[in-house]
């Protein structure tokens, strides 16, 4: 595998520490990252899957799980120890829960995509990241106003990467002749709640870091209350601006979990972190702006980059680094 040369970087600072590298190596555009990912290659049957019939889709690999319902809201599992952690909230109360993907269409949030569980798919892939297994789902959903919209779901576990799943989706007007007005795109969203893992502390109690510096050069945060309410916008190289990383890493001292957009298209995107009223930290990567999918035609979401890991500081910049040199 080639090397490109190295090239200058960019660096988290961590309070109380000297600038260094936990490789925010901004991988955009021209800009690479030499640092090597090194994890020991399991089995290929350490990548598992069953369903259940209308019930739970499990995605299994030796560090990450990923668990489906019906209607394509998913759980995400770190093993740990021989255990199954999780931060993700997965309320009950419908106004609370959503899909990690959804759409805002005709003004309301579609985001009940039923499963055909006839066409779920499991196959072997190999990539210029390497050798795996795909887990593909359909599922659809209605408008408003009665437009069916097909919504398929790949995600991509890798043999070398036990840690990481990547994901892409695409949302399909299923009308011969009407068109639909999608006014946002809703990716990566997720509820997390540090007391699942952490008993006793608040379940907004997480530090992290994420891909946008502040006047002061830091990227670090920490969510110390329940009123943290912060918007990071994120913009690539090609937008003429300062360009930044759409990645987000939050941890407590159990477990981690990093989200983000390894599409690298000229783009601008939104990261809400924001503490909901039940405490519960909500993070996701949005892009708004109007636009119409004509009948039959496909929109696809940028694809997305889950990682999780043990608690403290981990290597997600830098495996985004990795992911984008080799161009996922």
């Amino acid at each position: 595998m080639l090397v490109p040369p190295e090239k200058p970087s960019l660096f988290v600072r961590l309070p109380g520490s000297r600038p260094r590298a936990v490789l925010l190596a901004l991988c955009l555009a021209g800009w690479h990252c030499d640092s090597k990912i090194t994890s020991p290659k399991p089995p290929a049957d350490e990548i598992t899957y069953n369903a259940i019939e209308d019930g739970e889709i499990w995605f299994r690999h030796s560090r990450i799980q990923l668990r489906f319902d019906s209607e394509m809201y998913c759980r995400v599992f770190f093993v740990k120890n021989g255990n199954l952690l999780s931060i993700n909230d997965i309320p009950p109360d419908a106004a609370k829960a959503r899909p990690p993907h959804y759409l805002e269409v005709e003004g309301s949030e579609l985001r009940d995509f039923r499963v055909d569980y006839r066409n779920i798919g499991v196959s072997e892939i190999k990539t210029q990241i390497g050798i795996g297994k795909s887990l593909h789902l359909t599922g659809y959903a209605k408008t408003p106003s009665g437009i069916r919209i097909e919504k398929s779901l790949t995600v991509e576990f890798f043999h070398e990467y036990a840690d990481m799943a990547l994901l892409t989706v695409t949302y399909r007007n299923l009308e011969k002749v009407q068109s639909v007005e999608i006014t946002r795109t809703v990716n990566n969203f997720f509820r997390l709640d540090a007391a699942r893992t952490s008993a006793g502390r608040p379940s907004y109690a997480f530090q992290g870091v994420q891909g946008q510096q502040d006047s002061n050069g830091s990227n670090f945060l920490r969510i110390t209350s329940g009123n943290f309410d912060q918007t990071y916008n994120m913009f690539s190289s090609q937008s003429g601006r300062t360009p930044t990383v759409p990645l987000l890493d939050l941890w407590n001292s159990e477990m981690g979990m990093a989200i983000g957009d390894i599409s690298r298209e000229p783009q601008s995107i939104m990261l809400p972190v924001t503490v909901a009223p039940d405490q519960k930290v909500e993070i996701s990567m949005q892009k708004t702006g109007a636009k119409s999918l004509g009948p039959r035609e496909i929109l696809t979401a940028p694809k997305s980059f889950w990682m999780v890991h043990s608690g403290g500081p981990s290597s997600a910049f830098e495996r985004y680094s990795d992911l984008t040199r080799l161009g996922r």
